[in-house]
């Protein structure tokens, strides 16, 4: 990559910027309305789990990647918190 084209989606101005690697960042807005008035939120709308869990304040749910996390917001951070919401969730059924 040596450049890419920026468009300002509210003048339709094109510009282009000289760059020597491109980081695509997605997911930097919890997709969590879904769960408004249900699952205990921040204020940036990300969904609070117990201290070192995905567990959240409904018994059997848990929470993992990019609804969680606001601070790496990465892939390989959402995949490890999958497999941790995975096996808390093996534990709850388990004990259910």
């Amino acid at each position: 990559v040596t450049a890419v084209k920026l468009k300002n989606i509210k003048t339709n101005t094109v510009t282009e910027l000289q760059t020597h690697g491109l980081f695509v960042a997605i997911g930097h807005d919890p997709a969590t309305a879904l769960f408004k008035g249900q699952i205990n939120m921040d204020g940036s709308g990300y969904l609070i789990t117990q201290p070192d869990s995905t567990k959240t304040n409904i018994p059997g749910v848990f929470a993992a990647g990019d609804v969680k996390d606001k601070i790496y917001r990465q892939a390989v951070t959402a995949a490890g918190m999958g497999c941790m919401a995975a096996l808390e969730a093996e534990k709850y059924l388990s004990n259910h």
